[in-house]
């Protein structure tokens, strides 16, 4: 395992490094494959931390939008069929929904929110909390703004699981295409070179776009007519040009023309 990541990681200095293309080309596209999954987890990892400045501006956020209100309160009329339970799967965090229960302690799971209450396990027993008193959001801000912010954090992991499937699935379509689009140019101006080359060219050279446009997605920057991730895009398919020119070569005119002749003479000795 630690040889696996300090190749990644090897891997991941030489993207940015010219000369190291030519030798990253020749590689098995599986082994790039792997490579763009791991890239997708540093990129993920990366963005969270990048968007930690907005997460602590969350707060700041809730209050201006609450300072607009005179009044506000919150009534909730529900009927579920049933308890609903969020988290099943994580004991420790398991919380029961059922708005007909009258429980004043919890059979299972840590948490139990009823119509009128909220119930709590700790280490002493139960816990009761009366929510009757909650309905108004402006007498209780700081309590609904730490709601928020325990719901933020408890949807963070799915948050990360959820961004690093949808960027996989379109960085990935991104590189399929510029392999593609790559290959065929290149063999239309007679550059002979392989789409094994073109693929693994466009996933190395994919990293530092995949950075800077994961990085900056929290934050939307944009210039007029113009997006911050552009100038990442900009730099990969500098990258992949400059891949592709040391992974191929040009096809001689003269050779081509031999051949031919060498077809012409061989199609009518054989007449």
């Amino acid at each position: 395992m630690r040889g696996e990541r300090e190749g990644f990681f090897r891997t991941f200095g030489d993207c940015f490094k010219f000369h190291s293309y030519r030798e990253l080309s020749e590689r098995d596209p599986g082994q790039s494959a792997k490579y763009f999954l791991k890239l997708m987890i540093l990129a993920t990892i990366l963005m969270f931390l990048a968007a930690i400045p907005a997460f602590m501006n969350f707060s700041r956020n809730v209050d201006k939008v609450i300072g607009n209100f005179d009044t506000l309160k919150i009534t909730i009329n529900a009927t579920p069929q049933g308890p609903i339970i969020l988290f099943p799967d994580d004991k420790s965090r398991e919380i029961t929904i059922d708005w007909a229960s009258n429980a004043t302690g919890i059979a299972q799971g840590n948490y139990l929110i009823a119509k009128d209450r909220l119930i709590k396990k700790t280490f002493f027993g139960s816990q009761y909390t009366n929510l009757t008193g909650y309905s108004n959001v402006l007498e209780h801000k700081e309590t609904y703004k730490a709601i928020l912010n325990i719901g933020l954090a408890f949807l963070i992991p799915s948050m990360a699981v959820g961004a690093y499937v949808f960027f996989g699935i379109k960085f990935f379509i991104m590189i399929v295409v510029l392999a593609s689009v790559g290959f065929i140019v290149s063999r239309t101006i007679r550059f002979d070179i392989e789409y094994k080359n073109c693929f693994n060219s466009a996933v190395y050279a994919s990293t530092i776009g995949i950075l800077i446009a994961m990085m900056a997605f929290p934050y939307n920057i944009r210039i007029p007519y113009f997006r911050v991730e552009w100038i990442g895009y900009a730099l990969s398919i500098i990258y992949f040009i400059s891949a592709l020119k040391s992974s191929g070569y040009f096809e001689k005119k003269h050779d081509r023309e031999r051949e031919m002749e060498h077809r012409s003479r061989f199609l009518h000795l054989k007449e």
